[in-house]
C-alpha cells in the first residue's frame, strides 16, 4: 500500500502533477500577455499546452510553451489585432446608434449586438483553433466561428467556465496567475469534444 502510494505514477501524483503545470504555464502566460501585443501569441501558446495536457500528451511546460509561442507568433499577433479592430469598430458603431436615439438607430443597434455575439463566440475559439489545427489566419476565423456556432451548448459551457474565472479574478485580482491557467485547462476539455469532431487525428 505504502509503495504505491510513493510511487510517481499513483493517479494522486500525476494529478498533483498536472495541477503545478497548469500553474506553471498559468504564470507564463501572465508573464508573456504584459507586453500587451504579445497576448495573442502566449494565449495560442498557453492552449497548446493545455490542449496536449487534456488529451494527456503533454510535454514539458517550458519547451511546449516556447516552441508554440515562436511558431505561431505572427500568426497570433495579427489575429489578436485583428480581434482589437474588431473590438473598437462593435464599439464605436453601438455608441453611434445609441447616440442616434430614434427607432432606426435601435435597430442598428440590436443587429451590431447579434454581430457582437458571433465575434465573442469567435474570439473564444479562435487561439484554440490556431493551436489544434495550425490553419492560415482566414480558416482559423472561419472554423473559430463555424465550431462555435455548430456546437453553442459547449460554447455556451465555455463562456460560462470564462465568466467564473473572470469574476473570480476580479473579486480576488492576484489569482489571475493561477487562474489563466486552470481556466485554460478546464476550458480545454470542451475545446477537444468540439476540435475532435472535425478530426481524426491525434494532437501533435
Amino acid at each position: 500500500m505504502f509503495q504505491n502510494w510513493f510511487n510517481p505514477e499513483n493517479s494522486f501524483w500525476e494529478f498533483m502533477n498536472n495541477v503545478t503545470n497548469v500553474l506553471f504555464i498559468g504564470l507564463i502566460w501572465f508573464v508573456f500577455c504584459l507586453p500587451i501585443i504579445t497576448i495573442g501569441a502566449s494565449t495560442t501558446a498557453l492552449y497548446d499546452y493545455t490542449l496536449k495536457l487534456a488529451a494527456n500528451a503533454e510535454g514539458y511546460v517550458i519547451k511546449s510553451f516556447f516552441q508554440s509561442f515562436k511558431k505561431n507568433f505572427a500568426k497570433a499577433t495579427l489575429i489578436w489585432l485583428l480581434i482589437l479592430l474588431g473590438i473598437g469598430f462593435l464599439t464605436l458603431d453601438a455608441y453611434i446608434c445609441l447616440a442616434m436615439g430614434n427607432t432606426i438607430g435601435n435597430i442598428l443597434f440590436f443587429a451590431i449586438l447579434a454581430l457582437g455575439i458571433i465575434f465573442l463566440i469567435i474570439s473564444i475559439y479562435v487561439f484554440p483553433v490556431l493551436a489544434f489545427f495550425h490553419t492560415n489566419i482566414k480558416d482559423t476565423f472561419k472554423n473559430a466561428c463555424l465550431m462555435g456556432i455548430a456546437r453553442l451548448p459547449l460554447t455556451l459551457l465555455i463562456l460560462i467556465i470564462f465568466g467564473i474565472g473572470a469574476l473570480i479574478t476580479y473579486s480576488v485580482p492576484y489569482l489571475i496567475f493561477a487562474l489563466g491557467g486552470f481556466t485554460a485547462y478546464v476550458s480545454s476539455y470542451c475545446y477537444l469534444s468540439v476540435f475532435r469532431k472535425y478530426t481524426d487525428s491525434e494532437i501533435q
